[in-house]
């Protein structure tokens, strides 16, 4: 499958700077941009970095990103913030809004891909053909749907090696159908920030969390983290969108639009997901070396999974039927795209 890597990122950034000095060249338009993940965090170097000279290069110097240092509102308030102006681009989670999304869901099942680029790409696809008419972003523009790498069980003291290994463990969960796998599962899931794993981790105050692999190295779990299990496809994903105030993309002119639609959609579907599979590949490396477990679940694990996952996936559809989107072969085109792009190079 082919990306957007680093070398045609740095080219699409190079290859329009000369125009800048044109007698033709335009006033620029500012784009106020922020995030709730730590300055070192992927999304936030994607956006400040990579995605902020696309954006320049493909306006011919038009638009500029302005990242704030310090988002002015928190990830669960970061939707009501983009509508209100106070930012004019930022990506939110819909886990961190319960009962405010109900089709974003149908990214979160567990073995859906081991990789965030094909989920991702295959999640607009099917965005674009189905759940944005049911309007659940009204207030915002949406500019792309995206996931992280996919969700694991992780546990600083105990291996979760099947279903009964689950029974009353308190498990640090990011919402959405995580927190309701979890639930279906047995265990007792605690929604708090990633911010605060280590000391929820650390503190026994958590058993073990629900997370990508990109935790390691960038939140210090590693220190504490020793067990983690995995099953083909993850146990869970999150869903998240990249999202712009209405008010400001309507200023925009025609070009400036044209331009931004260059760098968003499929596009930053694609090196969203990238970046991620990057940072979870990273994960792996530094949990390896600080001497952690990692099991693949056992056939009889999965097919609990597998049992648990059935109801969910029914509710789901029954939840949604009142969206207009026929959820259930929304999400088995979601399933057929993903093994179209696994199949390709």
């Amino acid at each position: 499958m082919k990306v957007l890597g680093k070398s045609l990122i740095a080219a699409l950034a190079a290859g329009t700077v000369w125009m800048g000095t044109s007698g033709l060249a335009a006033a620029e338009t500012v784009l106020t941009v922020s995030g709730w993940t730590p300055p070192r965090h992927h999304f936030t170097q994607l956006l400040r970095n990579d995605w902020a000279k696309m954006v320049e290069a493909e306006s011919d110097g038009q638009l500029k990103v302005r990242y704030l240092p310090k988002a002015p509102m928190s990830a669960a308030q970061t939707f009501d913030g983009v509508r209100d102006g106070l930012v004019d681009i930022s990506f939110i989670s819909h886990g961190n809004n319960p009962g405010r999304f109900r089709l974003t869901k149908i990214a979160e099942f567990p073995f859906l891909s081991d990789r965030a680029e094909v989920l991702s790409v295959a999640y607009q696809r099917v965005f674009e053909r189905h759940l944005a008419s049911a309007n659940e972003h009204d207030g915002v523009v949406v500019l792309a749907m995206f996931t992280p790498g996919p969700g694991h069980l992780m546990s600083p003291r105990h291996e979760y090696a099947d279903r009964a290994s689950l029974q009353g463990q308190k498990l640090r969960a990011p919402g959405g159908m995580a927190f309701d796998l979890a639930n279906a599962l047995g265990a007792a899931p605690v929604s708090r920030p990633a911010s605060e794993l280590y000391e929820l981790l650390n503190g026994g105050i958590v058993d073990g969390a629900l997370m990508p692999a990109d935790v390691f190295g960038g939140w210090r779990l590693e220190e504490l983290i020793r067990h983690v299990s995995t099953v083909p496809g993850g146990l869970y994903n999150a869903s998240f969108a990249l999202v712009m105030n209405p008010a400001k993309y309507e200023a925009l002119s025609d070009g400036e639009r044209a331009a931004l639609a260059k760098v968003t959609g499929e596009a930053f579907s694609r090196i969203a997901g990238r970046a991620s599979d990057e940072a979870d590949d990273r994960g792996w490396e530094i949990y390896a070396k600080a001497g952690g477990n990692r099991n693949e679940a056992s056939g009889s694990f999965v097919a609990d999974i597998r049992a648990a996952t059935g109801p969910l996936e029914e509710t789901w559809a029954a939840e949604t039927a009142d969206s207009g989107v026929d959820a259930t072969a929304a999400l088995a085109e979601l399933r057929a795209e993903i093994a179209t792009l696994e199949q390709q190079p």
